[in-house]
């Protein structure tokens, strides 16, 4: 009998012990960190953003250059933010596209994706909205962009005049296009990410061709527009503005590919629009939740079903068990 009875409370001390540790629990604990560099950055917009002309770079890869701002950044602040915090950089820019390309990109799910988890968005676009026209007229009078100059023995006079009366309706058209588009971009974007938004304005590469004085004024005049849209816009949009123009202004042949007929940014020019951007970003702070389990514990549920066990046991000692003994004896 005495041999039953033991047998039993050792068996129910190892249930006892099993269920505590098996209903132990540990719970999610976040911890929020706050970073001076987004945790996970966006570029988007055009060849510009996308390293276009740059060592490694192709139409396919946008991370394969290493001269890219983009990358740039994804490098530094990978490295400035550590394991802890693992930085993301997405670059989604695609070479060619203008504002109303990017709209329709905003709408996919690899954009969305990415828009979802980003700290920081930065985009560059504007630039194709116009500077096709620009290039578009300047060829149909004879420039030749590997000479940088007019072929004035075959240059038709009246079909030239009518390209240029018409050159500053269609450039004026666009640019009203323009302002509707980056206000959609802007707004899409937004519907779409909690971070930042920020939009780069357009340098004018076109500024040194002193040779062709009138092409230099009249992009001047019309990039300067396409500017003031970008920041006229910037309030009610709820996006910040990257001066990347004023930085160019008057530098445009040192920091472009222009002299060679490219009017894309150098290796230092992409340098610079890195720390303008740079800047920017860091102008304000961002968090990071991290989650991991804290230590096991017994939750109440658990306490009050092993205390019930034990005054069951108790009960078994005190009461039962001397009742079993008189009876046996």
């Amino acid at each position: 009998m005495m041999r039953r009875i033991s047998a039993a409370a050792s068996a129910a001390l190892v249930l006892f012990a099993s269920v505590g540790c098996s209903m132990t629990k540990r719970d999610l604990e976040k911890t929020e960190i706050t970073t001076e560099v987004p945790v996970v950055t966006t570029f988007l917009g055009d060849s510009i953003a996308a390293g276009y002309g740059l060592e490694g770079y192709t139409d396919s890869d946008n991370y394969n250059c290493p001269d890219s701002y983009a990358n740039i950044l994804g490098r530094r602040y990978g490295e400035e933010l550590g394991e802890d915090v693992p930085h993301q950089m997405y670059n989604l820019a695609v070479s060619g596209d203008k504002t109303s390309d990017l709209i329709a990109h905003l709408e996919t799910d690899s954009f969305a994706e990415a828009l979802e988890k980003s700290s920081a968005v930065v985009i560059s676009i504007g630039g194709n909205d116009l500077m096709g026209i620009v290039f578009d007229a300047m060829e149909q009078i004879g420039l030749s962009w590997e000479t940088g100059e007019f072929d004035l023995d075959n240059i038709d006079i009246f079909a030239a005049a009518s390209v240029l009366m018409s050159l500053e309706e269609n450039i004026d058209e666009a640019l009203a296009n323009f302002e509707v588009n980056i206000k959609a971009v802007a707004e899409t974007a937004a519907e779409k990410t909690n971070g930042d938004i920020y939009i780069q304005t357009v340098y004018n590469p076109l500024e040194s061709f002193d040779s062709i004085q009138m092409l230099t004024d009249f992009s001047n005049e019309k990039i300067g527009r396409l500017n003031e849209i970008i920041k006229s816009n910037s309030a009610e949009c709820g996006y910040r503005v990257i001066d990347v123009a004023a930085e160019f202004e008057g530098r445009n042949s040192e920091l472009t590919r222009i002299n060679s007929f490219d009017i894309h940014p150098n290796e230092e020019g992409h340098s610079v629009i890195a720390k303008l951007v740079d800047k920017s970003l860091r102008s304000r702070r961002y968090t990071f939740v991290t989650e991991e389990y804290g230590e096991p514990y017994l939750p109440l549920s658990t306490i009050l079903l092993i205390l019930g066990g034990l005054c069951g046991m108790l009960v078994v000692v005190l009461i039962v068990i001397p009742k079993l003994f008189k009876k046996h004896e």
